[in-house]
């Protein structure tokens, strides 16, 4: 299995560059899965057995890596490779045990294989399409396990996430003679000062705790080394628990930045994504108490979040190491991927026993 999964590994699958992983894929369950149904649609695959009889359980996964490509090595116990923690060996752990069970177990068991994830509008994400297009087929799964790093945790919901550009307004003029203008990057730093000193607001939902938090990103002011900057901007990104709707988060932010009110600001959305539920029902409960891992809330925004607005109860569980997730030498555990076989195995085997 480590060495299947070193395999997707050696192939690159930046964000918009999945199809040859994803041609692989398939070519590889075609072959070694005889008889399981095989639904794509673009660089997005739905692995399923021939059985209709319910559940339907999914194992869901993103084919798409971030930190630049570079071929896999294993140092000691831990296999190195952009995407190895998020989230390419969790997805080969999928196909694994597909392989192995598919033909055993008694209820719909399928793999959704998906692009487009990381760092991109939800309505680019290859599973929004999926949802799109077969929403049918999607509507049809009764608990989904969504394979992002956690650390071989549980965790439920996902926290919503907002991006705002906040423009702060000066007039420009020559370094020289700063009397001539006004500096908009010194005018935004009782506001740059205020977000650096809010602190994370903890919110206990569903037993677990999220934490709403707020970070400025992405800032740059006006070129021209010989300038004085008429403006500077940021990113203002607000992740925001599931107890708040995206119009709520959205009002949020715009009171933190409307009490500025002696400063020029321009405050336009960029992008908003709702944060994801937990629905519980008996199956949802009886895999997480198969599982007997710790309960967690997600702190970060993932695709539960597409899925439970679908009603669709779903959890995330990963081998991945959270801390490596998007980092340039990214590196799995592999006894922690073994752990994460195992225990995964044994709850889809005994689901229905």
């Amino acid at each position: 299995m480590i060495d299947f999964i070193t395999s997707l590994l050696a192939i690159e699958s930046k964000t918009y560059h999945e199809k040859n992983c994803v041609d692989t894929i398939q070519k590889w369950v075609e072959e070694e899965c005889p008889g399981a149904s095989i639904l794509r649609e673009g660089n997005n695959l739905v692995i399923s057995n021939s059985l209709e009889a319910k559940p339907h359980i999914a194992l869901v996964g993103h084919s798409d890596t971030v930190p630049d490509f570079f071929i896999p090595r294993q140092e000691g116990e831990n296999l190195h490779a952009s995407g190895a923690s998020d989230m390419k060996a969790a997805v080969g752990v999928f196909l694994w045990l597909f392989k192995e069970i598919y033909n055993s177990v008694n209820y719909k068991l399928s793999v959704i294989v998906y692009d487009k994830e990381e760092q991109t509008p939800v309505t680019s994400n290859g599973l929004y399409e999926l949802i799109k297009f077969h929403e049918t087929t999607i509507k049809s799964i009764d608990c989904a396990i969504v394979g992002e790093p956690t650390n071989n945790t549980v965790q439920i919901g996902c926290v919503g996430s907002l991006h705002y550009s906040l423009k702060v307004l000066g007039k420009s003029c020559h370094s020289a003679r700063p009397w001539n203008g006004e500096n908009a990057l010194y005018n935004a730093f009782p506001i740059i000062s205020y977000f650096s000193e809010l602190q994370p607001q903890k919110e206990t939902i569903f037993g677990v705790d999220f934490y709403d938090v707020f970070q400025l990103t992405e800032s740059q002011s006006e070129p021209g080394r010989t300038s004085v900057p008429g403006w500077w901007e940021a990113n203002i990104n607000y992740r925001f628990s599931p107890n708040k709707t995206e119009s709520e988060a959205q009002k949020i932010l715009k009171n933190h930045v409307a009490q500025f009110t002696d400063i020029k600001t321009e405050l336009v959305l960029k992008d908003s994504v709702f944060p994801g539920d937990v629905i519980e029902t008996d199956l949802f409960n009886s895999i997480v108490k198969l599982l007997n891992k710790p309960l967690e809330a997600k702190q970060a925004w993932t695709d539960v979040a597409q899925l439970t607005r679908l009603k669709i109860p779903a959890f995330n569980y990963g081998p991945g190491l959270q801390a490596q997730a998007h980092k340039v030498d990214e590196y799995i555990s592999i006894p922690d991927i073994n752990e994460y076989y195992h225990d995964l195995k044994i709850c889809l085997e005994g689901l229905l026993k």
